[in-house]
C-alpha cells in the first residue's frame, strides 16, 4: 500500500453501518469490514464470536498494529488474528499471525440468529461459516418443512442444517472432502440434531447424481452451491467450466419432485444474475421459473448489486404459493 490508511475512520464507519447486527443479542458473528465496498479492496475483517479474523491480499505488516488498535476501540474481542491470502506466496505459518490474545482462548463456535455453528480458527481459509449466505439460511428454515433436501457442495453443512432446523424430514449432504463431513456432524451435534451415515456422503457429485437418478431418487429441495471453479472430474460428461451450471442443473432437475425447489448460488462476476438464471433455465428438464431472489446482507455493502452474492430459487412454472402463481 502506498500510504497508511485512516483505519480508525474506516472501521468506525463500518461499525456504524452494522448496528442492527451488533444490537442483535442472538448473533455474534458477521463481516465486520468489507473492504471491496468500504474503501480497502483486498481486505476483509470477520467476527466469529469473540474472535476477529483479518484476511488480507496485500502486505499488511506495516499497518497491522494501527488496524488492530482501531478495531479494539469499537468492538470487543478476545483474540485477533491476521491471515494473509495464499496469493502472497509465503508459507502459511508466516501468513497466520495472532495479533491479540491466545488462539486457544477463542471460542470454537459462533452464533447466528440463535443458532450455533462449529468454527475452526486455524483453518487456512473460511473458518466454517460464510456470512453472505445468512438470508439464504433464513429462507431454508422457512421453506423446508416436511421436505427431503439434497445439499450439494455442502462445505460444513450450514445450509442443510438450516433445512433440518426448518423441519425437513431428511437432508442428504454431499461433498468430496472427508474432513468436512466431520464438521457437518459437529454442527448437527451443536444443535442437538441426530444424524446417521446416510446423512453425509463423501464423493464426486458427477458420479453420485447419475446414480441417484438411475435409482429413481426424488428431492423436494436441492441446494446447488458450487464454488467459483468446480473441480475437474472423470465422471463429468464434459470438462466442468466455471460453476458448471449447465451440467449440474441438467442432473439436478431430474431429481426434483413435482412441487420441489432448486436454490442456486451465483459466485462468479463474469456473468450477470440474469445470464446465470438463463443458463439454469436453458439446461433444466423441467418448466422452471425464478420464484425468489436473495442476496448478501448489510455487512456486504456494494454499489453494484451484481458484485454481491446472488441466490435464485427456481420452482415449477405450474407451482403455486398461497394459491397464487409464483413470480419474480
Amino acid at each position: 500500500m502506498s500510504s497508511p490508511r485512516n483505519w480508525s475512520e474506516l472501521i468506525h464507519r463500518a461499525v456504524q453501518r452494522r448496528q442492527e447486527l451488533i444490537a442483535d443479542a442472538s448473533t455474534d458473528s458477521f463481516r465486520l469490514f468489507h473492504g471491496y465496498g468500504e474503501g480497502c479492496p483486498g481486505l476483509v475483517i470477520e467476527k466469529f464470536g469473540d474472535l476477529i479474523v483479518i484476511d488480507h491480499k496485500f502486505e499488511l505488516e506495516a499497518e497491522a498494529e494501527s488496524l488492530v488498535k482501531a478495531i479494539d476501540k469499537v468492538i470487543e474481542s478476545k483474540v485477533i488474528i491476521t491471515k494473509g491470502h495464499q496469493s502472497l506466496r509465503t508459507k502459511l505459518k508466516k501468513r497466520f499471525i495472532v495479533r491479540k490474545g491466545k488462539l486457544e482462548e477463542a471460542n470454537i463456535s459462533c452464533q447466528e440468529r440463535g443458532i450455533p455453528y462449529d468454527i475452526r480458527p486455524n483453518t487456512p481459509h473460511n473458518l466454517g461459516l460464510y456470512f453472505d449466505t445468512r438470508d439464504s439460511r433464513a429462507w431454508l428454515r422457512k421453506n423446508s418443512a416436511d421436505c427431503r433436501v439434497l445439499n450439494l457442495f455442502a462445505f460444513t453443512g450450514s445450509l442443510g442444517l438450516s433445512s433440518i432446523l426448518g423441519g425437513a424430514k431428511e437432508v442428504v449432504h454431499l461433498d468430496r472432502s472427508a474432513e468436512l463431513l466431520s464438521r457437518m456432524q459437529s454442527n448437527y451435534e451443536l444443535n442437538g440434531k441426530k444424524w446417521d451415515g446416510r446423512s453425509f456422503l463423501k464423493g464426486d457429485i458427477y458420479k453420485h447424481l447419475p446414480r441417484a437418478i438411475k435409482a429413481g431418487k426424488k428431492f423436494d429441495g436441492i441446494i446447488l452451491d458450487p464454488p467459483p471453479k468446480v473441480y475437474s472430474s472423470p465422471h463429468a460428461s464434459n470438462a466442468p467450466r466455471g460453476q458448471d451450471f449447465g451440467q449440474l442443473v441438467h442432473l439436478c432437475s431430474q431429481l426434483l419432485s413435482e412441487q420441489g425447489w432448486l436454490m442456486c448460488f451465483f459466485h462468479r462476476f463474469d456473468l450477470s444474475r440474469d445470464q446465470f438464471e438463463n443458463e439454469v433455465l436453458k439446461n433444466t428438464h423441467l418448466p422452471l421459473l425464478v420464484s425468489e431472489r436473495l442476496s448478501s446482507g448489510i455487512d456486504f455493502p456494494e454499489d453494484n448489486p451484481e458484485h454481491k452474492l446472488r441466490v435464485s430459487i427456481f420452482t415449477r412454472a405450474s407451482s403455486q404459493k398461497n394459491g397464487q402463481p409464483t413470480e419474480v
